[in-house]
């Protein structure tokens, strides 16, 4: 949010005033102390608002962080099931492997060949 003061720091030590008798006009310095006024009060407005904002975004900053951490175990858990299905599914194509080496170990047996003795070339 942009705000808009009506003086600066200058404008206020710059301000001279008119005197009609011996001091200023009452009612110039009223009218500059309205304007110091409402300047003041717009920027009480803007920190109020800046702070409530800051709050906020302190507030989402923290249940983010919580969330991280909770979706970092999460996959941490999740990286542990794969590594663990990953080896379960390589042990159960071994699994598979060796019963098909038996059948043909056998199969080889029945025609009276003895898989041992088969040479490897």
């Amino acid at each position: 949010m942009a705000i808009k003061l009506l003086l600066n720091a200058s404008k206020i030590s710059q301000k001279e005033f008119e005197g009609s008798k011996p001091g200023y006009d009452a009612l110039q310095v009223d009218s500059f102390l309205d304007i110091v006024i409402k300047d003041y009060e717009t920027m009480e407005k803007y920190l109020i608002e800046s702070e409530e904002e800051i709050t906020t975004l302190k507030n989402k900053i923290t249940l983010l962080t919580k969330n991280l951490s909770e979706l970092e175990v999460k996959v941490s858990i999740y990286e542990k099931k794969l590594k663990d299905y990953s080896e379960a599914n390589t042990n159960v194509e071994n699994i598979d492997l060796l019963k098909r080496i038996s059948a043909l170990e056998k199969a080889l047996a029945k025609l009276g060949v003895n898989p041992s003795l088969i040479e490897e070339k």
